[in-house]
């Protein structure tokens, strides 16, 4: 993919992104978040939690990350009772759009075309409907088998990625809240890779080009967001 020579070059551009201070206050270095985000993706590896991966990247696509995290934290207090993707189809398909904005996610909307609410119910009834065409026995064993199968490079064909909103971001997203060791091709992560790094990587490669400079997916994933937020670097 890149010559030893590029290579250097490359992973001297990644040191200096993992040492770049991203909390100025108590010295917390890009590197040291990042480490303890790639760490946590064991146990999200092992977990039988259908409905977080879900409904953190639907609040999370073009928002900020800290805006999902607060709402993600305000309906698991708020609405226990949803544990599911069943259990909140079925408040969905009873509760009207723009209420449902308001009571469950904390949006102000003002149709019921809010685009995280449509990618929501999108990823939710898809699910469903893919873990009762596979049989799958549980519905996160239904999104794992979904997310180990499909294929970005003909995603257009792909049984989710046929559904409005769903893109190679929220394939990504969904992956990363798996617990897989993947990079997300993002907007930052590919900024950076082409204005900061200086090389060009097509789509679908990110992963084997972590694997080529030996380093871990979930872990390059992380440094490369960090720092592309921090530094406003973007595709």
């Amino acid at each position: 993919m890149i010559s030893n020579k590029q290579k250097a070059e490359v992973l001297a551009r990644i040191r200096e992104i993992e040492t770049f201070v991203i909390s100025p206050g108590d010295g917390v270095t890009i590197g040291a978040v990042c480490t303890l985000v790639a760490a946590e993706s064991a146990e999200l590896a092992k977990s039988s939690d259908s409905l977080r991966p879900i409904l953190r990247t639907a609040l999370v696509i073009n928002w900020r990350e800290s805006a999902m995290e607060s709402r993600c934290k305000r309906f698991a207090a708020m609405f226990p009772e949803i544990s599911t993707l069943l259990a909140l189809k079925r408040v969905m398909d009873k509760t009207k759009p723009v209420e449902f904005c308001k009571t469950h996610l904390n949006i102000r909307a003002t149709t019921g075309k809010n685009p995280k609410y449509q990618l929501l119910k999108e990823l939710t009834e898809g699910f469903l409907e893919y873990q009762k065409k596979y049989c799958e026995s549980s519905e996160i064993e239904a999104i794992r088998h979904w997310s180990k199968n499909v294929r970005l490079d003909d995603l257009k064909n792909d049984f989710m990625g046929k559904r409005h909103g769903v893109g190679p971001a929220v394939v990504g997203n969904i992956r990363l809240c798996l617990g897989e060791r993947v990079v997300k091709e993002d907007r930052h992560v590919i900024g950076v890779v082409k204005k900061f790094l200086q090389i060009d990587i097509s789509p679908g490669e990110y992963n084997h080009f972590a694997t080529s400079i030996r380093m871990d997916p979930r872990y390059l994933d992380c440094i490369l967001f960090k720092y592309g937020q921090a530094k406003n670097i973007s595709a």
